[in-house]
């Protein structure tokens, strides 16, 4: 006696059900064993090719932007070294070509022993009152000035070390592709 297509059906129904049955049942009972620590995997790692670039020629002297003033202008560069990003920022004198110009420098109002406040509210507070000095400092507010405005910040280990607590936003003007040369300072533009 041949199968009907119906029981064909019935059948391969069956068969499926049963087999996603057992694998799924055999997921769930293996989900709740902790993973070996010493697991290996037959993924192959594979790290992005970067290409090596050549150092370039800075100009001024090597610094921490942490430790620059209002009234400083610096430089920054980066390259890739043996597949490394390294990055340096420089010290300039505002009267020839620089990048960058400090215009202020704000201590965060946190108080001693006061935890991180968080990467939204430094971010907050930051362009706050970088925008509020742009203003005095170019004599043009932002919307009408060729002049970018961004900000250095702590970090989170920086603001809360015992010994090297910095609290320091450095508030800076640059012009997008362009290098500035002397200072922005009531410049009006």
């Amino acid at each position: 006696m041949p199968f009907s297509n119906k029981k064909i059906e019935v059948l391969a129904l069956l068969f499926t059900s049963t087999f996603l049955l057992i694998g799924c049942s055999k997921t769930v009972e293996n989900s709740s064993e902790p993973a070996p620590i010493n697991s290996t995997t037959s993924a192959v790692e594979v790290k992005p090719t970067v290409t090596t670039q050549s150092t370039p020629d800075w100009i001024g002297e090597v610094v921490n932007v942490h430790n620059l003033a209002a009234g400083d202008c610096f430089n920054h560069y980066s390259w890739t070294n043996d597949e490394r990003l390294v990055e340096i920022n420089t010290k300039v004198s505002c009267e020839g070509p620089h990048q960058h110009e400090i215009f202020s420098r704000i201590e965060h109002p946190a108080g001693p022993g006061a935890p991180w406040p968080g990467d939204q509210e430094m971010q907050a507070f930051a362009t706050s009152v970088c925008y509020d000095e742009f203003l005095d400092f170019v004599e043009e507010i932002y919307e009408l000035s060729k002049f970018k405005l961004s900000f250095l910040t702590p970090n989170r280990t920086n603001f809360e070390d015992p010994k090297a607590r910095f609290r320091g936003i450095h508030c800076y003007v640059y012009e997008q592709g362009e290098e500035l040369i002397g200072t922005a300072r009531g410049s009006k533009e």
